[in-house]
């Protein structure tokens, strides 16, 4: 009997608080942001509720008191905004100037209100002069590169420390995103990002400023990145250009280039010159399997085949049936012929690449299409990944000339520079562009 009774005080002491601290209800997990835009008379703020608990939230929202610890019970004002999990925030308006606040983020669900960390801001002075900053709309949007900025009003005589923009897939990017720096000044500013950006992405967009009085943010936008190049090709109008049709009927612009007649455009064809139908591939983990010849679309697209032409694997150009009769895939040779011609490796990019903007990312280093090539930047597919890559930044174009087992020679130029690059990296499952010469 003592030895159940003693037993019965350790269960009682020990496992039944243990089991009733089990049921209570979990409060919410919520985090306050930082303060920011703060005027003599409001202020924004807001807070993250990563965690629900044992039950759904079903208020959230900013409480401030210059004197108390806010709370729902105790404060000079609050915002409600909405329920559930995530990021939200908040304007806190009506504030007095001069005057020393704290805020914090709440978060309620049936067991009760959990508040996140205080942060401490106090409000300007009465008709102190605020820096407003205005999130400029993208520009220049292509499938992987973007051109986003700020505008800063009433911000001359005041110390702006920093300023930028902050950028990503999810909504508020100032908390989710990327920062890219501009410098300091009160000057309009402008970044360009270039490369790492999905095809047919929608990409959320914030300006800001650090100053002397604080962080100062504009509203947010948002771009979405394109999936086709648009607009007519550039030809070079003050050259002559002859014509050629493939098995299809697709027309192209041929022109002379020193003692060759090469394609002014890049090879569009979806069958052999005897008329039969090249395998068409548009499946990642099938396209970097093969070892047989195949095309594709730019992002599988057909709406890129007019400017951008087909993306062909090594194997298809080996078929020695992909250029219309009477023409041929370059040798390695004959293509160093094309850039010798044309003054060599370091410059011959420039006068092969279609001039201006149009297609092309900036800068487009010292494009003038001279030789009216009209080279566009039509990208790649990758042989290892399977994915797309390059749209508006660079072409590559396949010899016929055999590295090794597995890879082959191919020349590209990029818009960074003037360059025509002759290399013997690309694997043959790469999907490539293709220039025909005249036999």
């Amino acid at each position: 009997m003592n030895n159940f009774k003693f037993t019965y005080k350790l269960i009682s002491a020990f496992i039944l608080p243990f089991i009733i601290s089990g049921c209570e209800g979990r409060l919410p997990s919520v985090d306050t942001i930082g303060v920011i835009n703060i005027t003599s008379g409001s202020a924004q703020s807001g807070g993250i509720v990563t965690d629900e608990g044992s039950g759904s939230v079903v208020a959230r929202g900013l409480v401030w008191s210059s004197d108390n610890i806010p709370s729902l019970e105790a404060h000079d004002g609050l915002t409600s905004e909405g329920t559930g999990t995530g990021i939200f925030t908040s304007d806190m308006q009506s504030l007095l100037p001069s005057t020393e606040y704290k805020v914090r983020a709440y978060a309620s669900n049936k067991a009760g209100t959990a508040y996140g960390m205080i942060h401490y801001f106090g409000t300007l002075t009465s008709g102190a002069v605020v820096p407003q900053i205005i999130t400029l709309s993208p520009e220049l949007v292509r499938t992987d590169s973007v051109q986003l900025g700020g505008l800063i009003l009433d911000g001359y005589g005041i110390d702006i420390i920093e300023k930028g923009v902050f950028w990503g897939p999810l909504p508020n990017p100032d908390l989710t995103g990327a920062k890219i720096a501009a410098g300091s000044g009160p000057e309009r500013y402008t970044v360009t990002i270039r490369g790492g950006l999905i095809p047919d992405l929608t990409y959320y967009v914030r300006a800001y400023i650090n100053t002397s009085l604080g962080k100062f943010y504009g509203l947010q936008v948002s771009f979405t990145t394109s999936l086709t190049l648009s607009g007519a090709i550039g030809f070079n109008t003050g050259i002559a250009y002859g014509s050629v049709t493939d098995i299809e009927g697709n027309i192209y612009k041929t022109v002379q280039i020193g003692t060759q007649t090469w394609m002014a455009e890049n090879l569009k064809t979806t069958k052999y010159n005897d008329g039969t139908q090249i395998p068409h591939v548009t499946d990642i983990s099938t396209w970097i399997m093969l070892d047989s010849p195949s095309y594709c679309w730019y992002n599988n697209m057909i709406e890129n085949k007019n400017l951008v032409g087909a993306h062909y694997n090594w194997y298809a150009v080996n078929t020695s049936k992909l250029c219309p009769a009477g023409w041929h895939v370059p040798t390695d040779y004959e293509f160093t012929t094309l850039t010798d011609y044309l003054g060599g490796l370091k410059v011959a990019g420039a006068k092969l690449k279609e001039a201006g903007f149009t297609h092309w990312e900036e800068p487009n280093a010292g494009a003038t299409n001279s030789s009216g090539f009209t080279a566009i930047p039509a990208g790649q597919r990758r042989g290892i990944q399977g994915t797309f890559t390059g749209l508006g930044l660079y072409d590559s174009w396949w010899s016929a000339s055999e590295y090794n087992i597995y890879k082959s020679w191919y020349r590209s130029v990029a818009t960074i520079n003037t360059e025509v690059w002759r290399s013997s990296g690309a694997l043959k499952q790469t999907g490539t562009s293709i220039r025909c010469v005249k036999d």
